[in-house]
């Protein structure tokens, strides 16, 4: 049995105008999706404006671009006392400039100076004693050359005089020593330069031969570098080189090759070359991180981009696009960058000097985007900038 539902008009009016919002409802969410896809669409299909270049061309001397530390010339100079003790005064600290001469540290010398007034008495004694014993020993010569003493006893006489002049003379080695102990007492510098190590203070016992100070000298400094084996062979003695540290960005430095190690490191396979850099200001510090490009004799010919065309890809590659004007679209090419010029860097791979390269508008770039060309580099706008070349 079949039961039917019949609505009134009232509620048939009612579920006509339910039905008419919810359509409406549908209807403006529908409309901003389609018009939102056609933008993207639109977005996509747009040509992006660019600029565009070639490469141009550079002549300078080969170099070779390492890395490395500076470091004293000297090994750093390991002051310590030569007697122990309680220290009673510490003077400079870490940092400051110490002249030859100039006083470090004491101890206390009390038991050294009484050590020295001991020895110095002893050393009367034996003076006075030894005096007799010559005084005597003359007249009993005497005696002997004449004939007038035996010699058994005259030999008593002068073995007495050997014995005090031993004695006399070990009393005053003695007070000698006791001297020099005084003075170690009082730490003095050996060199000109500054403390980079303290390792004292007062109260503390110190012992003989412990190093209590290290000092450095900065006048001239040496940047201590690892020459790959390949390009080992553009390095010679003698040779110029162009300093720049991370930590003094816009000044430069120029050092001279002084030595160059005869064999290679095994692990990294490089050879140690040692760079001299005069340090009259003592801006260069031990220990900084240091760029070395040492200037080759040889011309070498290459190729130069705007810093700014090169960009990385998702694994960090450095890339250039290059336009493909048939296609009107670029497309993605790894290139191997070398030293930087000014604004200009060195491309060492991956280009011909006749490609289209992005120089402007590239950071919107993808593999196969299509561009309108905005303006053309005209040739030399890129030109490189004159100047030492730096490695990025």
């Amino acid at each position: 049995m079949t039961s039917t539902i019949k609505f009134s008009n009232e509620q048939k009016g009612w579920v006509m105008k339910q039905l008419v919002i919810f359509m409406a409802g549908l209807l403006a969410m529908t409309l901003p999706a389609c018009s939102s896809n056609k933008n993207a669409e639109q977005t996509v299909n747009s040509p992006i404006p660019v600029k565009i270049g070639k490469p141009q061309p550079k002549e300078d001397h080969e170099a070779v671009s390492v890395s490395g530390t500076v470091a004293s010339p000297d090994a750093p100079s390991n002051v310590s006392f030569l007697v122990s003790g309680r220290v009673v005064q510490v003077g400079p600290r870490e940092g400051e400039y110490v002249r030859r001469g100039q006083v470090l540290a004491s101890i206390d010398p009390t038991d050294y100076r009484l050590a020295l007034a001991t020895a110095t008495a002893q050393t009367d004694m034996a003076r006075i004693a030894y005096k007799r014993a010559d005084d005597e020993h003359r007249r009993m010569k005497m005696l002997y050359d004449s004939k007038s003493l035996a010699p058994n006893d005259y030999q008593k006489f002068k073995s007495q005089y050997e014995s005090a002049g031993q004695q006399y003379a070990q009393a005053a080695a003695s007070e000698k020593l006791s001297r020099k102990h005084l003075a170690d007492a009082t730490l003095c510098s050996p060199v000109h330069g500054f403390i980079s190590k303290r390792s004292v203070e007062p109260g503390q016992m110190a012992s003989p031969g412990q190093p209590v100070f290290e000092i450095v000298k900065l006048d001239t400094v040496e940047v201590s570098v690892g020459v790959p084996e390949t390009d080992i062979h553009l390095v010679r003695v003698g040779q110029k080189a162009a300093i720049t540290l991370p930590a003094l960005p816009g000044e430069s430095f120029e050092g001279t090759v002084r030595i160059i190690n005869v064999s290679a490191d095994p692990n990294t396979r490089t050879f140690m070359t040692r760079i001299s850099v005069p340090n009259p200001k003592h801006t260069l510090r031990i220990g900084m991180i240091a760029e070395a490009r040492i200037r080759g004799d040889r011309i070498a010919r290459m190729l130069t981009l705007p810093v700014d065309a090169i960009v990385r890809d998702p694994q960090g590659a450095t890339i250039v696009f290059v336009y493909f004007p048939d296609q009107k679209r670029v497309y993605a090419k790894r290139v191997e960058t070398g030293l930087v010029y000014g604004r200009e860097i060195e491309i060492k791979k991956g280009l011909t000097g006749d490609d289209s390269i992005i120089l402007a508008g590239q950071n919107r770039l993808r593999d196969g985007s299509v561009v309108s060309v905005a303006t053309t580099e005209a040739p030399g706008n890129n030109a490189a900038a004159t100047g030492k070349g730096t490695r990025q």
